[in-house]
């Protein structure tokens, strides 16, 4: 299945969609949370389709589940497929955690144990989304948490590799998550970067966090740090990416910001030959 190279995007937020629609020239794709218009009026999808014009949308949803001991949700999954297929995705993501359990809804994303348990699990559900999906790929979010697992019996990275390995499917490899946990557990972010499949990583997402006095924060609501930036670099430089996402969830700034943060991450593709069309 071939996936295009989108180049560098930002997520759709109605605070900016009069920005969006003004300097459309300095974003080459938009990525659009799947849950704001699964069950939205249609003046909402039709805003994101004005915004977005002629650029690409990539749908990213938030309750697939994907880790939980039960299958994923039939009429959820049905929402996401028709919302897929509206605004032509060219893939579509959620994040590797669980986000429910039988009869109750966690209300966050919930870090999953590092066992080959859930690694089966996991992947039996990526399955049963694809069967669902099947003309367009599907990719799989790395997440902050903020403690150490003790029941795991593997690495973080190791865990990821299995799961994209035994279902088939990409990665969408948020860098400011690794930076995050990497401070907070204690773990060296370029070698665990390199313990990945980087050459299943389709996207990246890139936001800002904050520190706190023992723990470092991912808020979504500050610019991308230069440490970011720098392992951003880093993974260009070791990975096919084929587009680059900025996330930014309060504290907006005015949109030139914005523009200027899409431009430093053009600027890495560019430092290392990656160029739209390519």
């Amino acid at each position: 299945m071939i996936v295009p190279y989108l180049g560098v995007g930002m997520g759709y937020r109605m605070n900016y969609h009069a920005d969006i629609i003004r300097e459309r020239k300095h974003i080459d794709f938009l990525e659009a949370t799947s849950d704001q218009f699964l069950h939205g009026p249609k003046e909402k999808t039709d805003a994101l389709l004005e915004a977005a014009g002629e650029l690409p949308i990539v749908p990213h949803s938030l309750a697939m589940s994907v880790g939980s001991a039960t299958p994923v949700d039939s009429e959820y999954l049905a929402l996401n497929s028709k919302f897929v297929e509206l605004v032509n995705g060219p893939w579509f993501s959620d994040h590797l955690c669980m986000t429910h359990i039988p009869e109750v809804d966690l209300g966050s994303l919930t870090p999953l144990w590092f066992t080959e348990e859930v690694v089966e699990r996991t992947v039996t559900n990526i399955k049963a989304i694809k069967r669902k999906i099947p003309d367009r790929p599907f990719l799989v979010e790395n997440i902050t948490y903020y403690l150490p697992l003790p029941a795991s019996t593997m690495s973080e990275s190791l865990f990821i590799t299995k799961v994209v390995e035994g279902a088939d499917c990409g990665l969408l490899l948020d860098i400011n998550n690794v930076y995050v946990n990497s401070q907070n557990l204690g773990f060296d972010p370029q070698r665990f970067l390199l313990e990945l499949p980087l050459e299943r990583v389709v996207q990246v997402h890139i936001a800002g966090f904050e520190p706190q006095p023992e723990l470092i924060i991912d808020t979504h609501d500050t610019p991308v740090a230069d440490v970011v930036w720098d392992l951003l670099d880093f993974l260009v430089r070791h990975s096919p990416v084929k587009a680059i996402s900025l996330e930014r969830d309060g504290k907006y700034p005015p949109f030139s910001q914005i523009v200027d943060e899409l431009q430093h991450a053009r600027n890495i593709l560019a430092r290392h030959g990656v160029a739209l069309g390519a």
